[in-house]
């Protein structure tokens, strides 16, 4: 089987690390930053419009945000070597799968580098439902939906559970952290 693996909000640690430092460079804002519960950005960040919030995270600082400095979901990387050595007995393969923009692609590949985040392919696309995986591990309602509906290999999409995907939790089968996958849906 082929276990797709988003990145951002299933390895990589993004809204924190996004919330996070606009707290440190604009701490003016810090009491105006909402629980993020979808991936619009002016829902939760209601002092910027989108094309500030897109400024800051993708040219400002996305050295920072997708680059070795920005940190992983800590249970992540924690599973991260169980979940290779599982794959590997059962001879399933663990495949990235995520949306990065082409400048982000590098930082983004260093650091998987750093947290020994070690796949057997990478892709880097906004069309995830045209990669070549069973099952996609991935936190993006948008994303989850539009592979059920087109996927390719009729996968199956996994929700990793966080404050912007609740609807989703509702509709797919939803993990808490990258090991439940082990037991929930290989037993």
């Amino acid at each position: 089987m082929r276990i797709g693996i988003d990145c951002d909000g299933v390895l990589r640690d993004f809204i924190p690390d996004v919330i996070n430092l606009i707290k440190e460079k604009h701490p003016e804002h810090a009491d105006k930053i909402l629980e993020p519960t979808s991936w619009e950005w002016e829902s939760w960040l209601p002092f910027w419009t989108e094309d500030e919030t897109e400024k800051f995270v993708f040219e400002d600082n996305y050295e920072r945000l997708f680059g070795p400095e920005a940190h992983p979901i800590h249970t992540s990387a924690y599973d991260w070597p169980k979940l290779v050595h599982w794959a590997k007995e059962q001879g399933h393969e663990l495949v990235l799968v995520s949306a990065q923009r082409p400048h982000c692609e590098e930082p983004t590949r260093q650091w998987l580098d750093k947290w020994g985040f070690d796949f057997d392919e990478i892709h880097f696309t906004k069309l995830k439902q045209l990669i070549d995986v069973d099952v996609l591990i991935d936190d993006s309602p948008e994303k989850l939906d539009t592979f059920k509906n087109r996927s390719i290999e009729r996968g199956s999409p996994i929700c990793y559970r966080q404050t912007w995907n609740q609807e989703c939790q509702k509709k797919y089968m939803t993990i808490d952290r990258l090991s439940d996958i082990m037991d929930r849906l290989f037993g």
